[in-house]
């Protein structure tokens, strides 16, 4: 770990000493979709960018921003079972995904810029809402950059010495993101990890 400096909205140049130089996906204007509404996430994006990377270590994975069709818009109310199976009216509330472990997401809520847990095996595909995640993307930022600070330590060989950089993470990660500490998605990272 390199730093007890953890800052509210990181900057890119924190990020990428983390997660490596050329690791921020920075869009253009044209290129971010009209869905998503929240003026804090597109200023976040087009001004330091969020990773695109495969973050090995935890398993998280945003390497799809990179592509051509990184945000397609979901209807939030129907993957999160809010909409009747037969209402057939256009879509008004949307989320993104932004990032990946295994079939899990985070999602970012397009409206208030929200990182949500969804788990797409819920019943009928619409009881997938996990609850919240992070509190935004620059959070979410941070959280990836504190696990690719610690990632030498928990690849250690050494069970002991992994289980504390586990414990250690956890507890930083809490502090910064009160969030994480009722999440699952974030269990079940750090039950992997350990």
């Amino acid at each position: 770990m390199t730093s007890n400096d953890i800052p509210l909205i990181p900057d890119a140049v924190w990020l990428e000493e983390r997660l490596g130089e050329g690791s921020l996906w920075r869009p253009d204007e044209a290129a971010l979709p009209a869905e998503l509404t929240h003026a804090g996430s597109r200023e976040f994006l087009l001004t330091v960018g969020f990773p695109a990377i495969d973050l090995d270590v935890a398993g998280i994975d945003t390497t799809h921003l990179r592509d051509e069709d990184w945000m397609e818009p979901f209807d939030a109310d129907e993957i999160y079972g809010e909409r009747y199976p037969d209402d057939d009216s256009p879509p008004t509330n949307f989320c993104f995904t932004v990032a990946t472990w295994g079939d899990q997401h985070l999602m970012l809520d397009a409206a208030n810029g929200g990182i949500t847990h969804y788990d797409p095996n819920g019943w009928d595909h619409g009881a997938g809402w996990k609850g919240p995640a992070a509190d935004d993307l620059p959070m979410l930022a941070v959280l990836l950059g504190l696990i690719a600070e610690s990632s030498n330590a928990l690849e250690t060989a050494d069970d002991a010495a992994r289980a504390a950089a586990v414990t250690e993470l956890r507890k930083r990660m809490i502090e910064h993101e009160p969030y994480v500490d009722d999440s699952a998605f974030w269990d079940e990272i750090f039950e992997c990890l350990g």
